[in-house]
């Protein structure tokens, strides 16, 4: 299964790279200071995904460092701070993106249904 882009209004993989990482430095911050809106981080994890082909190393680097940020952070924003709205239940996320897109499934990472991925390597 390959999920539809979200931004598909042309964005180049460098803009998407930017967009996440922009979404990552907020749900980076230490003190929790989140609000609704960010979990677009998912959408745009997931578009550069399906592009993973077009990054260049200095690209894939910066995705691996947010991704490190979003395995740590993420389950804490969207299932403490319920702003998930609906996004992490499996009704919607089982029909449109593949356990490969494991920003989705953060909640199964988190009770150990899910292994974690091995973000060591680029």
């Amino acid at each position: 299964m390959t999920p539809k882009l979200y931004a598909s209004r042309g964005f180049t993989i460098d803009e998407l790279v930017r967009i996440y990482a922009r979404y990552c430095t907020d749900l980076a911050d230490s003190e929790d200071i989140w609000i609704a809106g960010y979990d677009e981080f998912l959408f745009y994890r997931s578009d550069i995904e399906v592009r993973k082909g077009e990054l260049n190393e200095a690209q894939k680097r910066e995705v691996n460092k947010w991704d490190k940020v979003v395995l740590k952070n993420a389950y804490k924003y969207l299932i403490e701070y319920e702003f998930g709205d609906g996004l992490l239940d499996d009704a919607y996320r089982k029909t449109r993106y593949p356990t490969s897109h494991w920003w989705w499934y953060v909640d199964r990472i988190k009770n150990g249904t899910l292994e974690p991925p091995d973000l060591n390597n680029i």
